[in-house]
Order: structure tokens, then sequence, then C-alpha cells
């Protein structure tokens, strides 16, 4: 295929992809930032925590918003290119859908591999950099906004009350319940209200009437309740380092994880979870060479029918049939209790889509 040729219709995927890909970091990122923020005003971070937060994100926002972007840059492209004859030209200078293809599968190919190193490596990085500094900045209390039905992280306590007034200070209906309690598998407080008051050294709560519920972790079947009048707990501002706090799958990257499945003693728990992670990150990475064997052999037909609002229910149709069926593979292999269908089911859309693609090439190519 003539460089030239090849040039340009690369140069289209490069600034239809870079537009789309925008819009989507653009809307995610305000997402994520309205959430990072509200965590940060509720414990008293800066502006600057809050911007370090979503730098830490950005790898994990692309990795999402790259395979949408590539599915709707191939199909609007190949629509533009067909509306304004291009495509016609180039049949009948003598080029074939495959040369003419050609640019949009080196494209793709490249994102994939941007991908697997996203996915893989820079993701869970910046997961496990924000989750840390979570845990960081709650352990390390400065400010408490406590909102009526909001539920508020305190140290090793979750905390919740119907109706808040009095500047935060009085509660009703309150509910508090421990997190990474070793001595117990729950330990949760109901009062009817309560009044909150803080130092420089802990946060006081005086809970009024109310039950305390501990459930035994050795014998699951015991449970103690007591009911009190008033109940007095301290929270101190500064609670334990969170860097031997227990990390979530995601929060490891691709090598971590796979020299941890090499490790005999690994709990059966662990190794469910971690088996479908690696899968989940793989089908994600190649999802760019999926949309490109789907959108091309079927944009070169529905774009003589539908133009461009077809190419974008189409993209919609894609995109929204691969991320349900990796989120539908990723459910039911935490589900399964067979190691090998827990393990290949994440791929799922991949096998779908290889099938109905070929399937759409093998059709085009034969009329």
């Amino acid at each position: 295929m003539p460089s030239i040729v090849f040039r340009y219709i690369f140069k289209n995927i490069l600034v239809f992809f870079t537009g789309v890909v925008f819009v989507i970091v653009f809307v995610v990122f305000m997402v994520q930032f309205t959430q990072i923020f509200t965590y940060a005003m509720n414990y008293g971070a800066d502006m600057l925590w809050v911007m370090q937060m979503m730098l830490y994100l950005l790898p994990d926002i692309l990795t999402l918003s790259i395979p949408i972007a590539v599915q709707i840059s191939i199909l609007m492209v190949l629509t533009n290119m067909s509306q304004q004859g291009e495509v016609m030209a180039l049949r009948a200078a003598g080029f074939s859908f495959f040369e003419i293809a050609k640019p949009l599968f080196v494209f793709s190919l490249i994102l994939t591999f941007i991908l697997i190193y996203f996915s893989g490596w820079l993701s869970p990085q910046g997961r496990h950099k924000v989750e840390s500094a979570r845990e960081d900045i709650a352990s390390k209390i400065s400010r408490i906004n406590i909102k009526p039905k909001t539920f508020i992280d305190i140290g090793d306590w979750d905390l919740f009350a119907e109706n808040v007034n009095d500047k935060g200070r009085i509660l009703e209906q309150v509910h508090l319940s421990k997190k990474n309690d070793d001595s117990a598998l729950s330990t949760k407080i109901n009062a009817s209200f309560g009044k909150v008051t803080m130092n420089s050294q802990a946060i006081t709560l005086i809970l009024n009437k109310g039950q305390m519920q501990r459930l035994d972790a050795k014998d699951p079947r015991k449970i103690i309740t007591a009911q009190f009048m008033i109940y007095k707990i301290a929270i101190p501002l500064v609670q334990q380092s969170t860097k031997d706090r227990r990390l979530k799958s995601n929060e490891l990257t691709t090598p971590q994880i796979i020299e941890a499945l090499k490790d005999k003693n690994l709990s059966a728990k662990k190794r469910a979870d971690y088996q479908p992670e690696i899968m989940f990150r793989l089908t994600l990475s190649i999802s760019p060479l999926i949309f490109f064997l789907l959108s091309c052999p079927f944009s070169f037909v529905i774009t003589k029918k539908a133009g461009r609002a077809g190419a974008m229910v189409a993209s919609l149709g894609f995109i929204f049939g691969y991320f349900g069926l990796l989120y539908l593979g990723s459910s039911l292999s935490e589900k399964t209790t067979n190691p090998i269908l827990a393990f290949n089911i994440p791929l799922l859309p991949v096998l779908v889509g290889l099938i109905v693609g070929l399937y759409l090439w093998r059709k085009k190519l034969s009329n």
C-alpha cells in the first residue's frame, strides 16, 4: 500500500481518536474529581492533594477510555471516508479492503501494547497510591464533615447518622461499625442519638440509648449484645500505619500477581481473586484489536445506508456488548468453583468478538 495513502488514513484515525478520547477522559475525570474532592473536603485535605490523586488515577481513566475511543474513531473515520467517496475511489484504484484497513489495524495494535502496559503496570500502581493516600489521610484526621445519611470513614470506624444538626455536633439515629477488627467478625453500635466532640488528640462520640453487637471471630454463631444508656468512644486522630494493609488485586501489577500465583501456599480465595484479574486486564488490553475486527467490515456496509448516526449507534452497541460481556465474565469467574473456568471466563468477549468479527469479514469479502 503506498505510504501516502497509509499516512492519510493513519492521520485521520489519529485526529478522530484524539478528539474522542479527550471528551471521554474529561467526562470520567470530572466524575472522579467530584468524588475525590468530596473525600478531601471531609478530611481536610488541600487542593494539591486532590490534583495529585487525579494524576494517579489518570492511567486508570485512560485504560477505560482508550478502547471506547478506538471503537468510535474507526467507525467514524470509515463513515467519513465513505460519505466523501474516498473508499470508492481507493477501491477503484485497486486497493483491497485489507489494504484500506491496514492503517487502522496498525493503530489498534499500537494501542493494544499501550493498554497492556497501562493495565498491567501504571493503573495498578496508580490505584495503590490513591488507596494508600486515602487511608493515610483518613488515619490523620484534621477535620470531620458529618452529613446526614452519608457514611463517613473515621479511622477504623464507619459512621452513619440519619439526621445531623448544630453544625454536625448532634446526631440522631447513629450507626457505627468497626473495620479491621481481628477479635470479631463485626462490631456494630446503634444509638438513638449522640454528640460529637473533637480535640487535637481524638474524636469523641457520646452515644445515648443504644445497643452494641459483636460477632465472635472464632465462632460466628456467638453474638454478644449489650444495651446501654450512655456509650463513650474516643477515636484517635492518628491511627496505625497503613503500609501493612492488605492490597486488593487491582492494586497489584501483573508481574506481582503472577509471582503471587506461583506460591503454592496461596489461599484458594486469593487465587480465585487474582486469576480473573489477569484475564480481565488482558481482555481489556486487546479490545482495540477486537473492535477493529468488528468495525471495519461492519462500517463498509452500514455507512452506505445509515451514515454517521448509524455508525454512532453501532459503536455504542459494540461498546456495550463488549464491556457487558467483560463484566459478566468477571462476575461469573468469581462465583464458579472450577479453576479452569474461573481463569478463562473473562475471555468471553474476546471469543464472541472473534467469532462475530470473522463472520463479518467473510461475509463482506464474499460479496
